[in-house]
Parts: C-alpha cells; structure tokens; sequence
C-alpha cells in the first residue's frame, strides 16, 4: 500500500520539525525532506518499512510516529553521498559538449540554494561547483564539502533541471580520483606544469638544434601532417611555419603525452558520463591558434575525449581578445567547448563568444558570488568590511566600487584567500555567519549580479 505524502509529512514534522517544502520527495520505500528543527537544519526520511536507503543513512534519533519510521539525521557526508545515490536530481550531472553553461565558485557554501532558481526554465545549465586545489588549501575546505553543500542546496531548493559540479585545476592523480569517489560530474586537468615555457627565451637555432635529436621518422610524420597545408576552421584557416612547429611540438609535446595518459588511466572508461576540461593556461604565456590546433588535433587523433579547454580569462585576456573567433572555431571544429575562467573579472565577450561557439560554451563566473557577499557587508556593516579590508591589505571599499569591473573590485575578488583563509587569521566564519543571518538579504543581491551576465546571453 501506497504511503501517503499527507501521513509522511505529518509524521516527520511531528518528530523533526518544519518541512522545506520545495524538499520534499518521493523515494524508494518512502518520502525525504529537509527540516528546519530547533537544532538547525535536518535530514528526515519517512518509510512504512525497512528500506535499502534507509539502512545507508546514519540517524541521530529514529522514532515511530502514526505507524512510520522516521530517521532524524544530521547533514554530513555519509548522508549526502545516500541523498546523491538516491536522488538522482540531488547529484552532479555532466553538461556534455553541447549548450551553454555557467559556472560559480561558492567559496563560502551559502548560495547554492538560491542561485540554482535563477536557472530554472532557461536554456542553461548551472555548475554549482568550480572547485581547485588552490581553493582547498587556502579555505582549509576540501572536495567532498564543496559538493555536498551543492547537493544539500539544491535538495532544499528541489530544482530538478541538472546541475554540474567541476574539480577544477587538478593536477595530482590522487586528487582525480578523490573526485571521481565524491561524484563529481566534470574534472578539469591542468597540464601546465608540463608546458615548458623556457622554449621561449631559446633561439630559433637552439630549437632546431633540439628538434632534430627527435626521432627522424617521428619529425617525419610531423611535417607531412603540418607543414605545406592550411587547416580549415570556420571561417578562419590555422598555417604553421616550420619554425613554430617546432617550438611547438618542444614546448608542449610532453603536456600532449601527459593528458593522454591521465584521460586513458583514469577516464576513459567510467561507469557515468565525465566532463573532461583541459586548463593550459599560464602565466606570462598567451597561447596562440598554431598551439590550440595542434593540441586539439594531437588529443582527438589519440581518441581522447575532450569536453572543454579552458582558457583564463585574466591570464590569456590578449588571446581571448585579439584571437577569440578563431579559438572558439578551434573548438568547434574538434567538437568541444571552451571554457571561460573569471569570465566576469576579464570582461570576456559573451555575447560574441557564444556566437561563435554556436552556444556550445561554458563561462566561469568565478568571483560574482564572493562580490556579491562583499557589496552586502560594505552596504550594511561597515565593522566586518573593515576587518575584510585590513586582512585583504587593501582600502576600504564601498559597495558601489565592489564589482567585477572595478579595480577595487578585481583586487577585492583576488584576495579572497588572504580574507578567508584560517591560517591567516581568516574572516570566513564571522563572513558566512552573517550570510546566513541576512541569507534573504545575500539572495536579492547574488539574483541582481547574476542576473546581470545572464542577460548578455
């Protein structure tokens, strides 16, 4: 017999507390929902009998109550990663290689619940996640709360739409399979480290000289496939010299071989669909059409599955500027994204970029929720934007200047780390409490900026 939705909610609020009503959900064997109880928020599963999910959770009372059990649970990450292997709608999904999607950097875990509304009837996809190892170490926050906030947010919102999650900047193999543990849906490797940037400062006679202890057949090969031919990209064609083919093949021919043997040993073969975004910027380095070709055609002839390369908006500004038609048409050619770091900060071109990738493309609002929670306090306690602006090294900042497209804005979203981290005396705590006590406050001023980029789409 059926197990009524009226009985279960009556019996949970019975024994937990208030229901989100936006929560609550059907599921095998019975009905889950977050509540709000005196202890804060809770985890509270209803079922007639004794379930498989049920078994999984790990309870901190259980009661019976108009003949239902009902489970009481804290929200940790045993019981998120139950919620993600049951709900299907709680848990990441890969965004593939086709549509637009935007991605933000939750540094704080407080916004997830609200910005995932904004997306919500509209014809692209949030990744509510864009999380690195650089964030990790300085928040002293690792992979698995990033997506388990996700997952707790968007179970209390109950948007169903899809949402991804991406491990960004991964360069450590055990990092990649810590993320592939935790479900995330997208796994952005960096590469460069590989890519040997003193090539640069060589002579054109040194290169030669290096390029031609290669082997002979191997150089061979090389030039047949590049040399004397001019490649089709859209509207626009890629020629390569022989000179900058051979700097080329020097300077990222290990990075080539390196993401070959990541993608064959680690995600070639995964049980779900996997995003695989490839990060080659670096700074003081711009990388030109000739390199994006290569590694683009090098990768695709080697069968690696590419979702997105990622470009950083602030560190390749000139390429995203100067070259942007012909990069997107790259991609589009090859049948992958790109993928747009601190879009916001670098005023990338949104409107055109999606033009040219015919919409297949991802941008990185990295900073916009951090700035959102900046303009807030600046607005409203000036003691705690004192406090943010004496750790960040910088001037106090009003609101009206905390933007991406402002100094102060840019430097104030550059010294997130400095402000939050625990080491350094960090502000996170007495920050996010004050989110959460002007959450309603936080969600009015997140909807403003976010709503803003979204309309350039």
């Amino acid at each position: 017999m059926a197990f009524k939705q009226a009985l279960a909610v009556a019996a949970m609020e019975k024994a937990a507390g208030k229901i989100i009503n936006k929560s609550l959900c059907e599921v095998p064997g019975g009905w889950l929902a977050l509540a709000v109880t005196e202890e804060g928020k809770r985890l509270v599963f209803a079922s007639k009998e004794e379930t498989q999910m049920g078994k999984m959770f790990v309870a901190e009372k259980t009661v019976e109550e108009n003949g239902a059990n009902i489970s009481v649970m804290q929200l940790n990450p045993n019981n998120a990663a139950v919620v993600r292997r049951f709900v299907k709608w709680a848990s990441p999904s890969a965004c593939g290689t086709k549509g637009t999607s935007v991605g933000f950097s939750d540094w704080l875990g407080v916004a997830d619940a609200f910005v995932a509304e904004l997306f919500a009837k509209r014809q692209l996809k949030p990744v509510l996640v864009d999380y690195t190892p650089d964030n990790s170490a300085a928040l002293k926050r690792n992979f698995l709360e990033a997506v388990d906030t996700a997952t707790w947010g968007i179970l209390e919102n109950g948007y169903k739409e899809g949402y991804g999650a991406n491990a960004a900047g991964i360069k450590a193999e055990e990092d990649i399979v810590k993320a592939l543990l935790y479900g995330y849906s997208m796994i952005g490797f960096d590469c460069s480290d590989k890519i040997d940037l003193s090539l640069e400062k060589l002579s054109e006679e040194t290169i030669e000289k290096r390029y031609n202890e290669l082997n002979e057949v191997f150089r061979a090969a090389l030039a047949a496939s590049y040399l004397n031919v001019e490649f089709k990209v859209g509207t626009q064609t890629v020629k390569f010299t022989e000179a900058e083919l051979r700097r080329i093949v020097l300077e990222y021919g290990e990075a080539i071989m390196h993401v070959q043997f990541i993608y064959n040993s680690y995600l070639k073969n995964t049980p779900w669909d996997i995003d695989f975004e490839l990060s080659l910027s670096k700074p003081g380095k711009m990388l030109t059409p000739q390199e994006h070709y290569l590694i683009a055609n090098e990768l695709q002839r080697n069968n690696i599955k590419l979702a997105s390369i990622c470009m950083d908006g602030l560190q390749e500004k000139e390429a995203l500027h100067e070259d942007l038609q012909v990069h997107c048409e790259i991609a589009d050619t090859f049948g992958y994204r790109l993928s747009f770091c601190n879009a916001d900060l670098a005023q990338v071109d949104f409107a055109t970029a999606v033009k040219f990738l015919k919409g297949k493309v991802h941008f990185k609002l990295t900073n916009v929720l951090w700035l959102a929670a900046l303009q807030l306090i600046a607005e409203n306690n000036s003691e705690l934007m004192g406090k943010i602006a004496e750790a960040a090294e910088l001037d106090v900042a009003g609101a009206q200047d905390l933007n991406a497209d402002t100094e102060a804005g840019k430097a104030y979203a550059l010294a997130y780390a400095k402000v939050l981290n625990p080491d350094k005396g960090g502000l996170s705590v007495e920050i996010k409490d004050y989110l959460l006590a002007n959450q309603n406050e936080y969600a009015t001023t997140v909807t403003k900026n976010v709503e803003m980029y979204l309309k350039k789409f």
